[in-house]
């Protein structure tokens, strides 16, 4: 191969990890919209039929797609209002695999009470069918906490 071919090999991979990097970020843009919005129809199709849900503070595993949509029925039961926001994504893409992490953090109504959560996900994506689906969600939840409980806790500050 010569010098030519090898750029141009190098470039067209590299435009395939970048289209990839933009796919995921519309997955998970879908992601928030499907949640927040309590949509069905826009995120049951971002999850791999054998997808892989975990919530580990509140020990829930969750396998299969039909029972994914299930547990988000659950959340969506429980809370409403909620909006979810992300920070320092970290996408990687290997072929037709690719992880992410982000921190996260929601605002959402528990009846009357005003609850405030943050934590980060741990994402796994797999390429099917000229798509990137969701194949495991890991959502570790750092903190969960109405207003009138507090964030900051009831120790007083932090000693460095």
């Amino acid at each position: 191969m010569n010098e030519l071919e090898s750029r141009v090999q190098f470039l067209e991979t590299e435009v395939r990890t970048l289209r990839a990097v933009q796919d995921i970020r519309r997955v998970l843009s879908l992601y928030a919209i499907g949640v927040d919005d309590k949509r069905a129809e826009v995120l049951a199709p971002l999850f791999s039929q054998d997808a892989v849900i975990s919530v580990p503070a509140w020990s829930i595993e969750v396998t299969g797609s039909v029972d994914i949509m299930a547990f988000f029925e659950r959340y969506w039961s429980r809370f409403d209002n909620a909006r979810r926001y992300y920070a320092n994504e970290d996408i990687q893409v290997d072929g037709s695999a690719a992880s992410a992490f982000m921190y996260w953090q929601v605002t959402q109504d528990l009846g009357s009470e005003s609850v405030l959560g943050w934590g980060t996900y741990d994402w796994v994506f797999t390429r099917e069918d000229d798509a990137w689906l969701i194949k495991h969600e890991t959502v570790h939840i750092r903190a969960m906490t109405t207003l009138a409980a507090g964030w900051a806790g009831q120790h007083g500050p932090m000693q460095l």
